[in-house]
């Protein structure tokens, strides 16, 4: 339970923050915590601003001015907070890792083994459907 001198953050993409907006009650999760959004190749504090749900997202002038601006810094608004998160020194997403396990691709190249192997192990990254097949089958990682 957190108390009321705790803060709660949420690490997200930005190849994932993008959807944010058709998230259920997307809206109430932007005020319950603040968060951290990691930069992506070809992404700038325009793309933040205007995948933020219609209630929260700046005026399409001021997110206008945002186009040229690198991700950095915190962009607060009334209803959330965002902190941006500019360099990630991994240059692999968990988009890119949940593609892989749903399609039974290897995921020796995008982390290392140890990783690769507690994803299979919690079954991580999988939808219900492949879990039951999963368990049936009880198969190596493909590592």
């Amino acid at each position: 339970m957190l108390g009321k001198s705790d803060h709660l953050y949420f690490l997200i993409g930005m190849d994932a923050f993008k959807d944010i907006a058709k998230w259920h009650e997307a809206e109430a999760l932007l005020g319950e915590c603040d968060f951290i959004v990691a930069a992506r190749p070809g992404y700038s504090l325009a793309d933040v601003a205007s995948s933020l749900p219609a209630k929260l997202r700046p005026a399409a002038a001021v997110t206008k001015l945002f186009r040229k601006q690198k991700m950095e810094g915190p962009l607060v608004l009334p209803g959330a907070t965002l902190h941006m998160l500019p360099k990630t020194h991994e240059n692999v997403s968990a988009t890119q890792i949940r593609a892989a396990v749903e399609r039974g691709g290897a995921l020796k190249r995008l982390v290392p083994d140890a990783v690769a192997e507690y994803i299979h192990k919690e079954q991580l990254y999988r939808n219900a459907a492949s879990r039951k097949r999963s368990k049936s089958r009880q198969t190596e990682p493909n590592l």
